[in-house]
């Protein structure tokens, strides 16, 4: 049992652990992701704007608007992946493996548990059933120890006896 308890209390600090990187992690994510957004807004709208100035006497006004538009896009696009590509620290692989360690001990004495309380539940059937053949075995094993210390005895007390009389 106190294995259960040293289990279920690293498998519960551990899962703690890692919840709260993940937590964290996603957090870093979600601002990186908002920060993608707000220089999408803000800060390419005022260079899409000097770039169109720029192309639109060259290229004409259509063609410069979808020259800005890709280069925000293709911006916009390279934040977002890299917030996508963010991965947990190294710690939190070692604490997933504990973590899946402690749940591997916890089903083991979970199953253990559950094979003796089995076993208790067949014997009890079989004792309601039938409590001789339960008691015998036992009984017997008693009877015959009772019943050889009681021939040993009296070997005994049959061997004090004749020995007095060989003697003289």
């Amino acid at each position: 049992m106190d294995r259960f308890v040293r289990s279920f209390k690293v498998f519960w600090r551990a899962e703690r652990f890692l919840r709260h990187k993940e937590f964290g992690l996603a957090v870093q994510k979600i601002q990186l992701n908002a920060l993608a957004a707000l220089v999408a807004v803000f800060g390419l709208a005022m260079l899409s704007l000097s770039v169109f100035y720029a192309l639109e006497a060259s290229i004409g006004k259509p063609l410069a608007a979808l020259s800005v538009a890709g280069i925000d896009l293709v911006m916009a696009l390279g934040l977002t992946l890299y917030a996508g590509s963010l991965k947990p620290a190294d710690e939190v692989e070692i604490v997933r493996e504990m973590r899946d360690t402690a749940l591997k001990d916890i089903e083991q004495e979970v199953a253990l548990v559950e094979a003796e309380l089995t076993g208790l539940r067949d014997d009890a059937h079989r004792f309601i059933k039938n409590p001789i053949d339960m008691l015998l075995p036992s009984v017997i094993g008693h009877l015959f120890n009772a019943v050889s210390r009681g021939v040993r005895s009296k070997d005994k007390q049959a061997s004090k006896d004749v020995e007095p009389t060989s003697k003289e």
